[in-house]
């Protein structure tokens, strides 16, 4: 039996990490279902997510049965619900050791070899995580909207890339269409290039280039020319960073690709953090009311 994790005000969450007996490096392994579940509240309470999925209500109590009812609107739930790691049905314990597993880039194959489940949940599971990722963006709403069934507007979306620093942003373009790279490459000479069904472009509307997929069929001749001296393709930029990890993939559908861009932003903006904490604070986030 473990001791119960120290309070957030005294550690903060590494502190709760190491309190529950879990190491940062190291991953979560050797956690019991039980000891998991004490490390996801004190994590909870650390990150101010305690409390009710459908309400938001703090006060709550745990019923004979292990689950939890709300004291406000009487909700009955587990501990996941209405969380990102509440979606893949995985216990406590194996989400901590998939976390560490997404920290570390590990393939969907491998990472259930290695949890020793089924393959369609762990996909599933960190399709969550990247939409825990999505959900921290500034534009999350609106890339939402985007990727839903009977989205308005054209497909696929557009994105641009602004490097300042060692910092990179990465917006959806609103008022830019697939078709428009096209118009500009033939009409106003803006460079493109691509790698498989991803296209690419040099700098325009201020940001260092814009980027989109949707599958080869949208990819016009004019597009299909790759250009050179592509600013986007500079020496250790976080473009250099993303097109090493699109390789590795294989290939990206055009309805994932979004959330693809939006991990590899997440991960070049915390490169010097530890991964796995940074996970581990957004994976246990309420999901946004309108998805519950």
């Amino acid at each position: 039996m473990i001791e119960r994790p120290a309070t957030p005000q005294e550690t903060g969450l590494s502190g709760a990490l190491h309190a529950g007996g879990a190491s940062a490096s190291g991953g979560y392994s050797g956690l019991s279902e039980s000891e998991a579940r004490e490390l996801v509240a004190a994590i909870c309470r650390d990150i101010g997510a305690a409390g009710c999925p459908r309400c938001r209500a703090e006060k709550v109590y745990r019923l004979g049965s292990g689950r939890m009812r709300c004291g406000a609107c009487g909700y009955t739930f587990q501990e996941l619900t209405g969380r990102f790691m509440g979606i893949g049905g995985l216990t406590c314990a194996k989400w901590l050791d998939l976390l560490a597993l997404f920290a570390e880039e590990t393939p969907v194959k491998e990472a259930a070899q290695a949890l020793g489940v089924a393959y369609n949940t762990v996909y599933k599971a960190m399709d969550a995580l990247r939409l825990a990722i999505l959900a921290q963006a500034i534009d999350a709403r609106q890339i939402r909207k985007a990727l839903s069934p009977g989205r308005p507007g054209s497909w696929p979306p557009v994105f641009g890339i602004m490097e300042n620093e060692n910092w990179v942003f990465v917006d959806l373009v609103p008022d830019v269409d697939a078709a428009d790279l096209t118009l500009f490459k033939l009409h106003f000479r803006l460079k493109t290039s691509r790698v498989g069904s991803v296209v690419y472009t040099g700098p325009m509307r201020g940001y260092l280039g814009l980027v989109c997929c949707g599958g080869p069929e949208w990819i016009t001749q004019a597009l299909r020319a790759k250009d050179e001296n592509m600013p986007l393709d500079a020496d250790g930029g976080f473009w250099a960073f993303l097109k090493t990890r699109l390789g590795r993939l294989q290939g990206v559908s055009a309805e994932k690709f979004p959330l693809y861009l939006k991990e590899m932003e997440f991960r070049w903006n915390h490169r010097d953090h530890d991964m796995q904490d940074e996970l581990t604070r957004i994976a246990l986030a309420f999901r946004p009311l309108d998805e519950c």
